[in-house]
């Protein structure tokens, strides 16, 4: 296992490193939606749906991928980690795809062992004006776990272009754009993004029990966010993710991607319909094979210029489980316009490109040290995790954080933790510094201890390999909000740093 992750942050090290310049450019790249049947011991079939964002580095391509059961009875089944490959040219319209997946995660009580995944594929692709159609054969293993299945696999590539400068370039202008836009002979303008942290209450109806059999008295409370791109005038593609915080539904996670329509009806005002389909479970909530379908209605009011609130009602259920609920949801949204590459741009605009919003993503392993309280069975074994931190900053020194974690060692296969934080950087020297956090959310599953809902304080230190990448590792304690354990944490990872164009 360790050999696998010092292939995995090598990779990220030489590739970020190396291949990310730091003047305004234009990344390929494309969002993978994939199915594979695998076949579980006990012939039993799971139907894993795969969604990954990935960016081109000449023929290959590095990024990350989350894999969902949507069919079977497995439902709360979630993966997350890295995917990584590459492409050979077999005609003009045809390519020779073949790539490997490494993460972390589990879930429905499946037979997934500590949670390492491993699925490296081999597919032949069809190239279509605007999509590419791949089919050909992948394999599903855990090597700590008793899945190891072999199946035919289906994929669909949609591109995107990512506009994007280095983490200490200055300032962009309009003839920055325009130069951009003639030289690479892609279309460059501006698209309309927002990002939300959300909170939800299920309303569920009566008659509905656990997968235990035994009815479910309680509703069930979530917190997690939303990301949406504007598609046209009034039209725009969402997706949403959220974890229980309930103490009796915790381990309940899900993951979906909808359309929707808003239309003002004030200055500041208006309303939205929504519809989405996507993965749930977990919790011992019974979503059958785990695929959902959610609907809602609400009203949004924009009391500031950088801020949207939204309120919601509506329905979530599942297709082929018991579960089915009333929802209530309120959205606290921050709307923002990015310079993009693609079809569905805006060219001409009255902004100017002058505002730079600056990211961190960090590739990260956590391990949970133990202790006599974090697991349910009493063990203090330690437990090892694989994450992604997302960082946006405010200024050049205080960001917020979101964070999404899986465990892969330990004997707690199935566990997921999704984190909102804001954290403080200070210089210490002009590579070394130290940074501060602290984050709360929801976490459960894997015979975890959590109660559902925790908060975890960090503090780090962080090395400039060079302006972009840096390496960090940081000290914390992980602390169940109510009714639940407690054990110090310890994380290493790698950071990349970069710009948009807003």
């Amino acid at each position: 296992m360790a050999s696998s992750l010092k292939v995995y942050f090598l990779l990220l090290t030489l590739i970020l490193g190396n291949s990310f310049a730091n003047d305004l450019k234009v990344r390929d790249g494309f969002y993978r939606l994939s199915y594979d049947g695998l076949t579980l011991p006990s012939q039993e079939e799971l139907g894993l749906f795969g969604t990954n964002y990935l960016l081109y580095f000449d023929n290959s391509y590095l990024g990350l991928g989350v894999y969902s059961a949507v069919d079977g009875q497995r439902g709360g089944f979630f993966t997350g980690g890295v995917e990584l490959g590459h492409q050979f040219a077999i005609s003009d319209d045809l390519l020779l795809d073949g790539g490997l997946f490494i993460g972390g995660g589990g879930g429905g009580s499946a037979p997934q062992g500590g949670g390492l995944m491993l699925r490296p594929h081999l597919n032949v692709v069809k190239v279509f004006n605007g999509a590419n159609v791949g089919l050909g054969v992948s394999k599903v293993k855990f090597p700590n776990g008793d899945i190891d299945s072999d199946q035919l696999n289906l994929q669909l590539d949609i591109p995107f272009g990512f506009v994007y400068k280095g983490s200490d370039t200055h300032k962009s202008n309009n003839n920055d754009a325009l130069s951009l836009s003639a030289n690479n002979k892609t279309n460059v303008g501006w698209k309309d993004h927002y990002i939300a942290a959300t909170y939800q209450q299920y309303m569920i109806d009566s008659g509905v029990n656990h997968t235990s059999g035994l009815p479910m008295t309680s509703d069930m409370n979530l917190v997690g966010f939303e990301y949406g791109t504007q598609l046209g005038q009034e039209y725009y593609s969402y997706m949403e993710t959220a974890g229980s915080g309930s103490n009796d539904t915790d381990g309940f996670a899900e993951l979906l991607g909808g359309v929707g329509y808003s239309k003002d009806l004030g200055r500041n005002f208006g309303f939205n319909i929504k519809a989405a389909l996507g993965a749930a479970g977990g919790g011992n909530v019974d979503t059958g094979g785990g695929f959902i379908h959610k609907q809602a209605i609400g009203l949004y009011i924009r009391p500031f210029d950088k801020i949207s609130l939204s309120a919601e009602l509506g329905r979530v259920g599942a297709f082929d489980g018991a579960f089915k609920a009333t929802t209530a949801k309120i959205s606290l949204q921050y709307p923002f316009k990015l310079l993009s590459a693609g079809s569905r741009v805006r060219k001409a605009s009255n902004y100017d490109y002058t505002a730079d919003g600056l990211w961190g993503v960090r590739a990260i392993n956590q391990t949970y040290l133990g202790s006599d309280t974090l697991r349910k069975n009493g063990l203090n074994d330690s437990v090892q995790l694989l994450g992604v931190k997302l960082d946006r900053y405010l200024d050049d020194d205080t960001y917020l954080t979101g964070q999404a974690l899986a465990a892969y060692q330990g004997k707690a296969g199935g566990y997921a933790v999704g984190l909102l934080g804001i954290g403080q950087e200070f210089d210490i020297t002009n590579k070394l510094s130290l940074s501060a956090e602290i984050n709360a959310g929801v976490a459960g599953g894997g015979g975890i201890n959590t109660g559902g809902s925790i908060i975890q304080p960090m503090l780090g230190l962080n090395y400039k390999l060079n302006s972009d990448v840096s390496l960090q590792a940081s000290i914390g304690r992980l602390q169940a909000i109510k009714n639940g354990g407690q054990s110090n944490v310890i994380d290493f990872g790698i950071r990349y740093q970069f710009k948009t164009v807003e």
